[in-house]
């Protein structure tokens, strides 16, 4: 399937097969970060056969916008795909240009509350290997510690995490 390709201000101008995508091509991605009543984040451990950061942690959910989707239905779509949430209404919380030394990106962030007792996920076996529920202190404290474990642009998480939860509080 192919993404949409947009220019600096998040309107598209072409679409690639993503395998045809270059380092200079800016694409849309949603990132999702689940909560629970604790005020604990879900974190989510790549599959360790995925081409783009294997073995390493990220956001509750991320992925990218395909061709006929847009941010809000994306994020929906990878809920479920990735770890089985359904039937939620995710909350809008802002979109921001990002680079890495391997890609530029427009991320359409959302979160979402859930009972962590009642909300059972069913990982995509081919995305996600593990996903784990951490406060955000014990989080910092670790990504600070091995970095190396998280995806490249993890720091983006935390800070996201923090402004949500200033916002929300």
């Amino acid at each position: 399937m192919k993404i949409p390709i947009v220019n600096e201000k998040d309107e598209i101008i072409s679409y690639k097969e993503r395998e045809e995508t270059t380092r200079d091509d800016i694409r849309r991605i949603v990132g999702l970060y689940v909560f629970n009543e604790k005020g604990e984040t879900l974190i989510a451990k790549r599959q360790k056969t995925k081409k783009l950061d294997p073995n390493l942690w990220g956001p509750s959910v991320a992925g990218t916008v395909d061709e006929g989707f847009d941010y809000d239905n994306t994020v929906l779509k990878e809920a479920e795909e990735e770890i089985g949430l359904k039937n939620i209404k995710p909350i809008f919380f802002k979109k921001y240009f990002y680079e890495t030394l391997n890609a530029r990106r427009f991320s359409s962030v959302y979160y979402v509350t859930v009972n962590s007792i009642e909300t059972i996920f069913k990982l995509q076996e081919d995305e996600v290997s593990e996903v784990k529920w951490i406060n955000l202190e014990d989080l910092g404290k670790w990504f600070k510690d091995k970095p190396e474990q998280f995806v490249p642009s993890f720091q983006n998480t935390i800070d996201n995490i923090k402004e949500i939860y200033e916002n929300k509080n």
